[in-house]
């Protein structure tokens, strides 16, 4: 949780009375030990939560008026919930530190297993980058061989390849060939498996044969009628592969038309290409007579750029050689400049000196001089003074620049906390304001969804209803929220009762309600119908053709109802006899 976000919980008067009540420990968040740092997130998580003996003082208190946990662990939410909770034969779910080892045992497994969750997820990664590097290759070395093809239809001239290039297609045809290697290796291990399965197939044979009664008999002849049914079944399909033979062909036919027109108008351009050049050989023979008269006229100059380059470093060397004179007199001049500051120095502290003395006598004007003591008493007398002096130390002279100083950076940090004070009593306003405004915000979307949720599903399941419910309406933020379906009874259930495709179908619903709010441009459906019979997966079809007006819809299904409401079809296959995918596009 983010400590600069979050707000200690405000307590309403009423926890303070029933906190009072008989049969309550107190408020959770008075019941455990913290760092005082983190005063705010755990105000916020246990602010709220009352801690009772049992559940009879919940029923006594009234549940849904506030949040209580048992000692036991039973949990009563506002909304009037009540949660099983987990009991010991000796210690309970909620006695501040019972649990304190078992929680850093805890907290040491999940710290292991988040260390062996980003090491398989770093081997994930890894192994992702690998089998992308190996498509590219695949991909690259599918776009050499294509090119390859094409090289035999050109001109001998063309048939010219670099040497370089042949090495690299010579290493990339032995690449294939240890892929080759390696794919040939598991070929051999699916053909022992299959050699395996064929011996179970020739024992379930003899088997079969031993078993010759009527009842096989009659199975045996309804599984003949089916296998004619199949052999009907694909006779139709190879029908269908001829069509699609026919439509490759008039496709490969039409590619070679545009191919040869193609070629005609590439010729044309060449003819204008050498019409180009000639202009071009034209222009420039004239450019190369330009040119030689350019470079005479050039030769010329360059005399005449040396013979004035020649007078200019002249008149360079006699300007150094004035310049150097120069020099030599302002040095001379500095030199006297220097003595007379020298002696003007020297006679400015000599006065000054003079005028100390003045005014350190000037102290002791009209003193009695007692010259009944002696020298040496005089001298002991300034030495203990002197020491005295020394004791009490230098006396700061910049004290007072200092202490102006001092103030002068005081009063503007008074003023900068003034100025941020009021800053941060607006900041906290627009806080409140945006959580006042967010709240709505969330109220008005959801009660738009929920109204788009209910229609839609009523469209998708005839004789149901649902619609969304939150966890705690007052502060929607602090818990989640339930979907409540109701099928064929009259008593609504969560989501998680629901059957697969019952689950399906409400996701569906909910999703197409988000889009009625907020829609976008593009879906992608990865076989969302997997779980739904006919009758619903035509609902589901119907639906999407209905969105298709607003959106793009892609969508992967199985399923005939759903590809039979497509516009444009691609079906994916693999060829047995090479191994690679093969697609097929089918407009409808």
């Amino acid at each position: 949780m983010p400590l600069n976000k979050i707000r200690p919980f405000s307590a309403k008067p009423n926890i303070k009375d029933l906190a009072k009540q008989s049969g309550v420990v107190g408020l959770a968040v008075d019941l455990i030990d913290f760092d005082p740092k983190f005063k705010d997130i755990f105000s916020y998580v246990f602010g709220n939560t009352l801690v009772i003996n049992s559940i009879d003082t919940a029923r006594k208190i009234g549940i849904g008026k506030i949040k209580m946990v048992t000692l036991d662990g039973d949990l009563a939410e506002v909304s009037g919930a009540m949660i099983g909770g987990f009991r010991h034969k000796t210690k309970g779910s909620f006695k501040q530190k019972d649990l304190t080892d078992d929680i850093k045992e805890l907290d040491r497994k999940v710290k292991s297993g988040d260390k062996d969750i980003s090491k398989f997820e770093k081997e994930r990664m890894d192994s992702e980058l690998k089998i992308n590097k190996l498509r590219e290759l695949k991909a690259n070395l599918e776009g050499e061989i294509i090119k390859t093809e094409k090289s035999l239809h050109l001109d001998s001239t063309d048939l010219e390849a670099n040497q370089e290039y042949k090495k690299e297609l010579q290493k990339s045809i032995e690449d294939n060939a240890k892929q080759t290697e390696e794919i040939e290796n598991k070929i051999a291990d699916e053909t022992e498996v299959l050699t395996q399965l064929k011996v179970g197939k020739q024992t379930l044979r003899n088997q079969i044969s031993e078993l010759r009664n009527p009842r096989l008999l009659a199975e045996l002849n309804s599984f003949e009628q089916k296998r004619k049914e199949f052999g009907e079944d694909k006779i139709k399909v190879d029908a269908e592969l001829k069509n699609l033979d026919l439509q490759e062909k008039e496709m490969v036919g039409r590619d070679k038309e545009n191919t040869l027109k193609v070629m005609k108008e590439l010729e044309k351009e060449e003819k204008a290409f050498e019409n180009e050049i000639k202009d071009f050989d034209s222009v420039i023979k004239t450019s190369s007579v330009a040119l030689k008269k350019k470079e005479k006229q050039q030769e010329t100059l360059h005399t005449q750029f040396k013979d004035l380059f020649n007078k200019r470093n002249k008149a360079s060397d006699e300007i150094n050689a004035l310049e150097s004179k120069i020099l030599g007199v302002e040095e001379n001049s500095r030199k006297v400049e220097i003595s007379v500051n020298t002696l003007s120095i020297e006679e400015a502290r000599l006065k000054a000196e003079f005028a100390g003395m003045d005014a350190e006598f000037a102290q002791y004007d009209g003193v009695e001089l007692n010259m009944k003591k002696s020298e040496e008493d005089l001298k002991k007398e300034i030495t203990s003074f002197e020491r005295m002096m020394s004791n009490i130390g230098s006396v700061n002279m910049r004290a007072l620049e200092i202490y102006e100083t001092v103030e002068k950076e005081f009063n503007i940090l008074m003023e900068k906390k003034a100025v941020l004070g009021e800053e941060k009593d607006d900041v906290l306003n627009l806080m409140n304001e945006i959580e006042i405004n967010k709240k709505d915000l969330f109220l008005d979307a959801l009660e738009v969804v929920n109204k788009n949720f209910r229609d839609i599903f009523q469209n998708l399941s005839t004789k149901g209803d649902a619609y969304l419910e939150l966890e705690n309406p007052e502060q929607p933020f602090e818990e989640g929220m339930r979907i409540k379906v109701k099928l064929t009874s009259e008593k609504f259930m969560d989501i998680r009762s629901l059957s697969g495709g019952e689950k399906t179908l409400t996701a569906l619903a909910f999703l197409f309600a988000i889009q009625e709010h907020e829609p976008a441009s593009f879906y992608v459906l990865d076989e969302v119908d997997a779980a739904l019979d006919k009758t619903n997966s035509e609902k589901l079809a119907n639906l999407i053709r209905t969105y298709c007006k607003k959106a793009q819809y892609v969508v992967i299904s199985h399923n005939d109802a759903v590809i039979s409401e497509g516009d444009v079809l691609y079906g994916v296959s693999m060829k047995p006899e090479t191994g690679l995918s093969a697609v097929v596009s089918l407009k409808a």
